[in-house]
């Protein structure tokens, strides 16, 4: 590459896309570049410049180029564009980089694997005053292959694996575009990796002009050969398969303590071909913890299901190459209520997208909830009276020591009942709480009157009353 290069650089793109050509430039911090001049030579039958109603619109200014340049293009000629730009004496070209993009419409009806010269037979800089060496490229019209974004010439799990990455991240609260393998090597099938524009189109096999997954779902039919086109590719195509049946959320929770499990279910079981689907809730990430995401299934082809969590937000997407079975239409989005929340809480997880076979829904969906934390507290032994023995429940705001000592109305130690460690809870069933025989240390049967018994727990205490009545 020579040193003081302007370079056309070599681009692909698919027939009736829209391609960008960067053209790059050398180091020209220190020259005081104010003047640049262009001539772009190219096909005529294969490439046309983008224009509107006003007239050619292809060439835009890149990042070296400050915003108070101006600029003027023609087409002279099918086939020529020429650029003039320049700009104030205190606002030079910045540095190396990509000194303009021109946008080209290919010929829907150019040939795959057709070429056509980008040449630069001007690259002038301030006139002529700064040297400069034009370095021409080449377009290449790509046939792309549909569903194969990992570019190896198949379509497979992995394809379709991809295509629901790029659809669950789509759906978080920040957006994540997700790079193909196809953006970053060249497939087998093209000369160069693809713009992103022509990776989406790769992806977005269905045509809708969205990556969902139920592209991943036709990708996974194909790849298995129950379709034999994709609807991108052809009238004769099939097509989504429609809403038909029932749909709706529902939530459920153990508890409103801290440590609880909230579920949120999708049921479209009720939908008579299901192949595919998106959704999203929104919770707070202060109060509750997503657990597990699952989809109910008996069928021996799972579903392929992704979920992404982040930012008080989960995004989920399901995919399949056949209709999932009635049974298997419902995904359990699980969140803990975190053990950590030490007040009175309320808050709510709403549904903020819902897309079932490639078609947007009603996500109209909220689920209040409130959060009651534990409290240091010893309750009612249980029976009382009784005889000859009893359960004494509790209650623990944090994780503590525990033991439970029975005294005589005189204060006299009768029992020591060592819990050792418990965690934050509640104690209050027979498997948990404490438990008393009626007998003292010594194993002895105490004598029927009031007793006092007292919880310790770190630095809590209390007291109650109990009688044991023969």
């Amino acid at each position: 590459m020579p040193t003081d290069y302007v370079q056309v650089v070599s681009t692909q793109g698919a027939a009736g896309a829209t391609v960008s050509v960067p053209i790059t430039i050398h180091d020209v911090a220190l020259l005081d570049v104010t003047g640049v001049d262009l001539t772009v030579v190219y096909d005529a039958t294969i490439l046309m410049p983008t224009s509107d109603v006003n007239g050619t619109t292809a060439f835009a200014f890149g990042d070296v180029v400050t915003p108070s340049w101006s600029m003027e293009q023609n087409v002279v000629t099918p086939g020529q564009l020429e650029v003039v730009m320049g700009g104030a004496f205190d606002a030079p070209l910045t540095g190396a980089g990509v000194l303009a993009y021109v946008a080209f419409d290919v010929d829907p009806a150019a040939t795959p694997n057709a070429t056509s010269a980008l040449s630069l037979t001007r690259a002038d800089l301030n006139e002529g005053l700064i040297s400069s060496t034009a370095v021409d490229g080449v377009f290449t019209v790509v046939s792309l292959m549909y569903g194969d974004v990992t570019g190896n010439g198949t379509l497979g799990g992995y394809d379709g694996s991809w295509v629901l990455e790029h659809a669950v991240q789509a759906n978080m609260t920040t957006p994540v575009d997700v790079t193909f393998p196809i953006e970053i090597a060249p497939p087998i099938w093209a000369t160069l990796p693809l713009a992103e524009i022509d990776a989406d189109a790769v992806a977005d096999v269905d045509g809708d002009g969205d990556i969902t997954a139920m592209d991943a779902s036709f990708i996974l039919q194909k790849a298995v050969s129950i379709i034999t086109s994709f609807p991108v590719e052809g009238a004769t195509a099939p097509a989504g398969a429609p809403i038909v049946g029932a749909y709706g959320f529902r939530a459920s929770a153990t508890s409103q303590r801290p440590g609880a499990r909230i579920v949120v279910s999708l049921d479209a079981s009720g939908i008579a071909e299901l192949y595919a689907g998106e959704v999203a809730l929104g919770f707070d990430p202060a109060l509750l913890r997503l657990v597990d995401v699952a989809m109910s299934s008996s069928a021996e082809e799972q579903p392929l299901l992704v979920h992404r969590v982040g930012d008080g937000h989960v995004a989920v997407a399901f995919a399949s190459a056949r209709p999932i079975d009635a049974g298997g239409g419902v995904i359990d989005i699980m969140f803990n209520i975190l053990r950590s929340v030490a007040r009175p809480e309320s808050s709510a997880i709403r549904a903020s997208h819902l897309r079932l076979n490639g078609s947007r829904v009603d996500t109209a969906f909220e689920h209040a909830y409130r959060v009651e934390p534990y409290t240091n507290r010893l309750m009612a032994n249980y029976p009382n009276p009784f005889n000859p023995e009893t359960w004494i429940p509790f209650e623990l705001a944090q994780d503590a020591d525990v033991a439970v000592r029975i005294y005589g109305m005189g204060g006299r130690l009768v029992r020591t009942l060592e819990l050792g460690g418990r965690a934050m809870g509640e104690y209050t069933t027979r498997e948990h709480a404490a438990y008393w025989d009626g007998a003292n240390d010594h194993g002895e049967r105490v004598a029927s009157g009031v007793y006092v018994y007292e919880l310790t727990a770190g630095d809590y205490h209390s007291l109650r009353r109990m009688v044991v009545r023969k």
